[in-house]
């Protein structure tokens, strides 16, 4: 055996088990002292620390304060998410020729059967109304067989003779997010590139490396170093520091670019590629801090508090904006940009001011580009194929705004062009379609100048009230707005209550409501701003056409159309869990599609709302309904997710369970009188035929049948682009306001009827369904409740406990939005007393 080494001090003292350590060694003890005091100096020092800590105490207590990128806050984000984020730049070039080509809806279907599948089909769905005609090439044992198992999509209605099939997605948002897509992903190769130090080649490499798919931003997540090795493919040596400031200038530049094609849909877009863009343009302003282009970039890049909207305003300034437009007045793109952001610092008149530039100097530039492209272009440069359609030449003045006909119709009168199709047929090309369409940028600024509108007087009525209520606005702890509900002096917004949302007429609540919001300057005020917002939706809904046809309920009266419209938009708005109503036998509405488009007719709505026009707001609601229910943005866009559309049905149900006199019955009402509704549907036939026989020579030129018959008087509201019934082709845009809604004092008893009587129209299928959903849900507590007796029990319980888990709170847009108390004070302020005194 080896002799054992003698072990020596230290590692005795080193190990806390040895018991044969001499307590009284001289050296044991001093060792043992230095470490205590050794041990005493930290343990003071952490002393000292924690005593020092003890004023930052209140700084940890708070809630950490989370950054992000400022373009994370831009609104209609949530409209702009689809499939085209992730599809193939080829794919997406295909569907964007397809969409331009009106062969596309009328050629024939020649293509083959689906193959057989040995796996059962799934049931198709009631909803289910397209994508059959696509077929199913996959192999036999494939399970993707849906597309051939649903039912055969319904045609197509015809257009009016001598207009072009719109096309199925708007070219210009269309060409946008394509455009887009191209931009951003050299973008990220480039950045990539800076970053890594990788050669093109090199990176052409990874990238076809195995599950990189192709894509610069699975390449981003494993570079740092190479794991698949250059290979003699790439460069060997380190990238110069100008080399790497070059690429990332010009993958700046690109991201500029694309913001400047449409910032709301470039913000969805850079946020696909995580930490790819997080300070590329800071990078660069580095090395040269005036390039104008890093600098618009960084302003959407750069790291702001997300706590509320108002540390958004207060976190961002125009300053740099305004540095970008004194030194480049031409590009719209920062106008329209501080315009938006006038818009979070509730700087509405700027922000009005701002896209009223950018909206004028884009017609004016598109004006003298379709100058210069009629005067230098004959008809046979114009397209292969192509020629003049004979009709009337000239045109009518549109003071540069699209016309109601169609879709961006020039201001010089063009003539449609044709070309022949495939089978030798002529086929029409939209204007949107042709080189003369306006760019993308003339609706994005409509848009948001309707919203910047609608906005400034939510905006003057909420002030309004925080000064009545003696209250100041103020930023929640966790970011929510405030509510109107039971605060203040008077209380503020009551829910539930039968007198209305604030109480009684007579009641001191009201009449100081009315003193502040009533006041006719102020009232006029209002009025009018909310009229400019419904004329630019309207102006922005006319650059979309839509084909309709005879509606299935053509010979339903106002009050069921009002019902179905309804029940439509409550299965409709995001996250809930209402069944749709059956499907008419009729092909829905056919519109080109836009991600604003559910968002704008919504905000239409919500000015009727705060018009007061109630008679306008019944075939404005109807037709809303049944158009957004035909919109598709498939396979380019999903739906979109509008908080308009949720604060309407929110509003028409807090007035349905807060408003007695608003949910009597009304005249068409079967269990007041059969007779009534009888009278008034065949009063309403005349009225039709007379509306089909006149020429369509404006958008709003149309009365509507309800404003005849219901109202008794000789107010007409105006209807929606002629009678629902009607299968004629008009452009997607919704009627106008009554002149007689600016007022509703002096009025004659019977106009205040009329409206009255409206509103009882549209809260009653409202309320109908609120006590469905509390009969329903007494049944199911009632069932909880007996335990389970037998079968009918048994089903009752069930179906309580699915319902019980069919109920999750609405993740996606809260209900009662901060809008909705004020639309609510206002109009019971200003309209619900007035109709309450009609009574």
């Amino acid at each position: 055996m080896l002799p054992t080494p003698p072990s020596t001090h230290i590692s005795r003292s080193s190990s806390p088990d040895v018991p044969d350590v001499p307590l009284n060694d001289p050296e044991t003890q001093a060792e043992s002292k230095k470490k205590k005091k050794k041990k005493t100096k930290k343990s003071t020092k952490a002393k000292d620390s924690a005593a020092g800590g003890k004023g930052a105490g209140a700084d940890r207590d708070r809630p950490p304060v989370l950054c992000i990128s400022r373009n994370k806050h831009w609104r209609y984000i949530s409209s702009y998410h689809g499939p085209w984020l992730q599809l193939p730049l080829e794919l997406l070039d295909s569907l964007l020729i397809l969409n331009l080509d009106p062969a596309t809806l009328h050629a024939s279907d020649t293509r083959l059967p689906p193959l057989p599948s040995n796996t059962p089909p799934p049931q198709p769905r009631q909803r289910d109304r397209g994508f059959a005609s696509l077929g199913n090439y996959s192999p036999p044992d494939s399970p993707r067989n849906t597309f051939a198992a649903l039912p055969p999509p319904p045609p197509f209605p015809a257009p009016r003779p001598g207009k072009a099939t719109p096309p199925p997605i708007d070219p210009g948002v269309f060409r946008s997010v394509t455009h887009i897509r191209r931009l951003i992903d050299e973008a990220a190769e480039l950045s990539v590139r800076a970053s890594s130090g990788l050669s093109a080649a090199a990176l052409g490499s990874i990238r076809g490396g195995p599950g990189m798919n192709g894509s610069a931003w699975a390449t981003a997540q494993s570079l740092g170093l190479n794991p698949l090795g250059d290979s003699g493919n790439g460069r060997n040596v380190a990238m110069s520091a100008m080399r790497v400031h070059r690429l990332r200038a010009l993958a700046v530049q690109k991201l500029a670019a694309a913001y400047k094609t449409d910032e709301i849909a470039s913000s969805v877009m850079v946020m696909q590629g995580g930490s790819v863009f997080e300070d590329i343009a800071e990078r660069v302003l580095k090395f040269d801090p005036s390039d104008v282009d890093a600098r618009y970039v960084h302003f959407f890049h750069e790291k702001i508090p997300s706590r509320s909207v108002q540390q958004l305003a207060e976190s961002t300034s125009t300053a740099l904006l305004d540095e970008l437009i004194a030194q480049n007045p031409h590009r719209l793109e920062f106008y329209r940009t501080r315009g938006i952001v006038h818009c979070f610092r509730d700087e509405y008149a700027l922000a009005t001011r701002d896209f009223t530039h950018a909206l004028k100097e884009a017609r004016a530039m598109r004006k003298a580009r379709n100058v210069h492209f009629n005067g230098n272009l004959g008809d046979k440069q114009r397209g292969k194929g192509a020629k003049k359609k004979k009709g009337k030449a000239g045109g009518s003045k549109s003071n540069g705004q699209a016309p109601p006909s169609g879709t961006s119709a020039n201001d010089g009168g063009t003539d449609a062009v044709a070309y022949e199709g495939p089978d030798g047929e002529s086929i029409m090309l939209h204007p949107s379609v042709l080189p003369d369409a306006p760019e993308p940028i003339e609706p994005q600024c409509l848009f948001l100048r309707a919203a910047a509108y609608l906005q400034h007087a939510v905006y003057l009525i909420e002030d309004a009230i925080f000064q009545l209520e003696g209250i100041h606005k103020m930023a929640s702890v966790d970011g929510a707005e405030m509510r109107l509900c039971y605060v203040g002096r008077y209380g503020g917004v009551e829910v539930g209550n039968p007198d209305g949302p604030l109480g009684k007429s007579d009641g001191e609540k009201m009449h100081a409501y009315r003193a502040a919001l009533a006041e006719p300057a102020f009232r006029e005020h209002i009025l009018t701003i909310v009229r400019k917002s419904m004329r630019d939706h309207r102006q922005f809904l006319a650059h979309f056409d839509t084909l309709e046809s005879a509606p299935g309920y053509a010979d339903a009266d106002i009050a069921q159309r009002t019902e179905y419209a309804f029940l439509l938009s409550e299965s409709l708005r995001p996250g809930s869990q209402s069944p749709p109503p059956p499907v008419p036998d009729a092909p829905p509405m056919f519109t080109t599609y836009h991600p604003l488009l559910v968002e704008s007719h919504y905000s239409v709505l919500l000015g009727f709302l705060l018009l007061g026009d109630f008679q306008g707001l019944l075939p404005a609601f109807s037709r809303t309904a049944a158009l957004v229910d035909g919109l598709e943005g498939y396979p380019v866009f999903l739906p979109p997710r509008s908080m308009a559309q949720a604060e309407f049905v929110e509003v028409l149900e807090r007035l349905a369970g807060g408003w007695r006199n608003g949910t009597q019955p009304h005249s068409l009402s079967r269990t007041n009188s059969k007779q009534l509704a009888i009278e008034a549907s065949a009063s309403m036939r005349p009225q039709k035929a007379k509306e089909a026989r006149r020429s369509p020579t404006s958008p709003t030129s149309d009365s509507d049948a309800y404003g005849a018959s219901a109202s008794g008087s000789a107010h007409q509201s105006r209807g929606v682009n002629g009678s629902s019934s009607s299968s004629s082709c008009g452009p997607n845009v919704p009627p106008s306001p009554s002149s007689s809604s600016a007022s509703l004092d002096g009025r004659p008893g019977e106009e205040l009827a009329a409206t009255l009587d409206a509103a009882r129209i549209l809260l009653a299928p409202v309320k109908k369904r609120q006590r469905e959903k509390e009969e329903q849900a007494a049944a199911e507590k009632a069932g909880l409740k007996s335990g389970g007796g037998g079968a009918g029990s048994a089903n009752v319980n069930a179906t309580g406990a699915a319902g019980g888990a069919k109920k999750p709170l609405n993740i996606n847009i809260p209900l009662h939005g901060p809008r909705v108390e004020i639309v609510l004070a206002w109009m019971a302020a200003v309209f619900l007393y007035e109709l309450d005194g009609a009574a």
